[in-house]
């Protein structure tokens, strides 16, 4: 058995040796198990590569890595040899060895795979991307939180000059089709030096993105555990063992002409060259609610994070008010819309999403961009979208699934739960929207109202949900269908040179308070929330009473004002609603409305 010091650097020896001494159909469960088991600690975790982090010429082949990714398509199950018998015809010789865990099947010269005797098996196929519109200090603190220092260890010894051992690097592509290739391929090769073996540039390649000029690492993740279930835009940290071989890639290097016309475009998407797409096998996972580094998975259980975060308040509102040119009531509903999230969904009606409008914004101003940058260094997920007639009329707003391909070609609204869609009306100028860019615009607006999104199946539209944050800024009221609109009053003239003005005020944060403002932000965004019976009690009698002195208020400014109250309860770090907030609430949703009201004439002017 491998010992403690290898089994990451040699995990397939790992697995070899429980299907050697576990007998009967558990020996899978055992060995998950034990990897399991051996992944039970933070500094393990963090000592493992991760793909994130390193191009793949720095990673050992077959080696245990790391991958922090969303799920953008599955594909249908693999079949593969669990388990196979070789045969030496020159001696009698028997091996029993497994293919799990691996794209290539062990067979040493002079040995061939008695078909009759193999056993396949199933196992889950994901197209996993990096996570789309992750920002920068986001994966700056995952890659500090990983330790390890990767000792290489090149092997350029052929392998017919080598001991066989347990995890023998002598393969042969399997599954399926690649068994007739055995005797074409045995004894001629020599271990993957990470070089790329494919004729075609990598360009070629589509990573499918949802994001435009995105381009982190992709990867195909293979799960063997059968009772796993996975969906489309969920954040995964996938742990297993890293397939990488040349031959992988020889399906994407065959031309067209030398296979069937009809499943060429499928089978080259599906087996894209190993040195752009490698392959991943699971051996231990974790479903990622945010993607904060400095916050624990579990904070649901409490806001144990190690930051005051009641007094983290007070100072992220005096840096949001600095951001809003000096508005502090524009800085509290920011700071509201950075808090928010899709908590719970009934029919048509997802509750808690607050997308946030900030009219008056000068045109040609360069300060929607900025404040997005700023925003960017306090939130784990936001992308800056331009709304001009190019974006809308030629952009990719909705995946499509592409039959020739049998994949889904990804869009800009495939995005994780948790997201921040940063969109700068001021770019669009009068002009037409061709019939692409009215769906686009469409899409955009569902998204919005709904917080789902309509996959073009071609024949048919699949709707799935999503939790993403809207903040729009525009010269008037949004074309969009925002949840609150907030005129911006600055206590002086936005300023030409906005980067300047930005940079003067942020130069003054420290590290050590922009890193509580950010767990700040992700531990409220999941705090808990109780509304008792005494405030709700409160509220309806508020409600009656404001009906009577306001005939115009409805029952959808009761929704946005419960949605508000939880908000703003989430901003003082408390659970339990009180009628200090709610009034806060109310005052402060007045003086939003102050901002749009007509000032009386006076003196005939």
């Amino acid at each position: 058995m491998p010992s403690t010091d290898s089994w990451q650097e040699r995990p397939l020896a790992l697995v070899q040796h429980i299907f050697d001494t576990q007998n009967g159909n558990d020996w899978m469960k055992a060995a998950l198990g034990e990897f399991e088991s051996k992944l039970n600690s933070q500094e393990v975790l963090s000592a493992i590569p991760s793909l994130n982090n390193y191009p793949i010429h720095e990673l050992s082949p077959n080696s245990l890595v790391r991958f922090r990714c969303m799920v953008q398509d599955s594909y249908d199950n693999e079949l593969f040899m669990e388990n196979y018998i070789l045969l030496n015809h020159n001696t009698g010789e028997t091996i029993r060895k497994t293919s799990s865990f691996k794209d290539v099947i062990d067979c040493p010269n002079d040995f061939e795979i008695q078909q009759d005797s193999s056993k396949l098996a199933m196992r889950q196929i994901l197209y996993c991307v990096s996570v789309p519109a992750e920002c920068e200090w986001t994966q700056k603190g995952w890659k500090d939180a990983g330790t390890l220092k990767l000792n290489k260890i090149a092997d350029n010894t052929p392998t017919s000059k080598r001991k066989r051992t347990a995890d023998d690097d002598m393969e042969i592509p399997a599954c399926g089709n690649s068994s007739d290739r055995v005797e074409k391929e045995e004894g001629k090769r020599t271990k993957f030096t990470h070089q790329s073996q494919s004729n075609q540039p990598e360009t070629v390649f589509n990573k499918n993105h949802p994001l435009p000029n995105e381009s982190g690492p992709v990867c195909l993740v293979k799960v063997y555990d059968e009772s796993a279930t996975f969906k489309v835009n969920n954040l995964y940290e996938f742990y297993g063992i890293l397939s990488v071989d040349p031959f992988l890639s020889d399906v994407y290097d065959t031309n067209d002409n030398e296979m069937d016309v009809v499943d060429s475009e499928e089978r080259k998407a599906h087996h894209p060259p190993a040195s752009i797409v490698p392959r991943l096998h699971v051996v231990s996972l974790k479903h990622l609610d945010h993607v904060n580094p400095f916050v624990k998975q579990d904070i649901s259980a409490g806001l144990d994070t190690g930051c005051a975060l009641s007094s983290t308040r007070d100072c992220l509102l005096e840096i949001l008010e600095k951001a809003t040119l000096g508005d502090s009531l524009v800085a509290e509903y920011l700071l509201m819309h950075l808090l928010s999230r899709v908590y719970m969904r009934r029919p048509a009606l997802p509750l808690g999403k607050f997308s946030l409008n900030i009219c008056g914004i000068p045109p040609g101003s360069d300060y929607p961009r900025v404040l997005c940058k700023f925003l960017q260094d306090l939130v784990t997920k936001m992308h800056y979208l331009p709304m001009s007639l190019d974006t809308f009329n030629s952009g990719n707003f909705i995946p499509t699934k592409n039959y020739n391909t049998n994949r889904l070609d990804t869009g800009i609204l495939q995005l994780s739960d948790g997201t921040h869609l940063f969109l700068d009306e001021t770019t669009l100028k009068a002009g037409n929207l061709n019939e692409h860019g009215v769906k686009n615009i469409k899409a955009l607006k569902d998204v919005m109202s709904f917080q789902k999104v309509d996959y073009n199946f071609q024949f048919s539209e699949v709707s799935f949900e999503t939790d993403i944050a809207f903040i729009v800024l525009s010269e008037g009221k949004s074309i969009l269908p925002c949840d609150c609109q907030i005129k911006l009053k600055p206590t002086s003239e936005i300023p030409k040179d906005v980067e300047s003005y930005f940079s003067s005020f942020c130069s003054a944060v420290s590290t050590e308070l922009l890193n509580k403002c950010r767990c700040y932000i992700t531990a409220c965004k999941f705090s808990e929330y109780e509304l008792g019976d005494e405030m709700t009690k409160v509220i309806q009698e508020d409600f009656v009473s404001e009906r009577r002195r306001n005939a115009e208020v409805t029952a959808e400014d009761l929704h946005s004002w419960l949605v508000l109250a939880r908000l703003m309860n989430a901003s003082f770090c408390k659970s339990n609603l009180t009628k200090q907030t709610w009034d806060r609430v109310k005052a402060t949703e007045t003086r939003r409305k102050a901002r749009f009201s007509v000032p009386a004439m006076q003196n005939g002017h």
